[in-house]
Formats: structure tokens, sequence, C-alpha cells
């Protein structure tokens, strides 16, 4: 995440510049200073999202895709059992 920090911090200061993007390099962006402030997002800390909530939705989200996918082959076989019949009877 550092290195992308200090990636978005060089391309920022050479559009600022005038540079063509393509000077930018890994190498030059790692020769930053760390007293620049060029931070990707400021927030404050209450906004941000802990990895046990994180995790506790990715989980509830996983959960409710099993139920909908289990739901979904269920009404697809159904039908699938309906077009076939009517196939079958003409």
């Amino acid at each position: 995440m550092e290195g992308l920090q200090k990636a978005y911090r060089s391309i920022s200061q050479d559009s600022r510049l005038g540079l063509p993007s393509s000077s930018s390099s890994y190498s030059s962006a790692s020769s930053l200073s760390a007293d620049q402030s060029g931070v990707l997002v400021t927030r404050p800390p209450r906004r941000a999202v802990s990895l046990q909530t994180c995790s506790k939705l990715c989980a509830v989200c996983f959960v409710a895709g099993v139920v909908v996918g289990f739901i979904l082959k269920r009404r697809v076989r159904r039908w699938a059992s309906k077009v076939l019949k009517r196939i079958k009877d003409d």
C-alpha cells in the first residue's frame, strides 16, 4: 500500500509540473521524502472499517449468495422441466 501511495504522489507531482506521466517511475517515487503530504484519501478515523466488520460483511454476503444460488437453481430446473414437457407434448 505504501508503494502505491508513493507512486500516486509521483504521478500527481508530475501532473502539477506538466511533465509527461511516462517520466514517473517507481525509482523516482521511492526517492520522495516522507514529509510530503500526498495522501490518497483523507478520512477521519471513525469512518474506517475494521477488519472484523469487513469479514462479517463478507460472510453475510457469501451466505446470501449461496441461498440465492440454490433458489435460482431450483427455479431454473422447474422452468426447464416445464419447457421440456411443452416441447414433448407438441
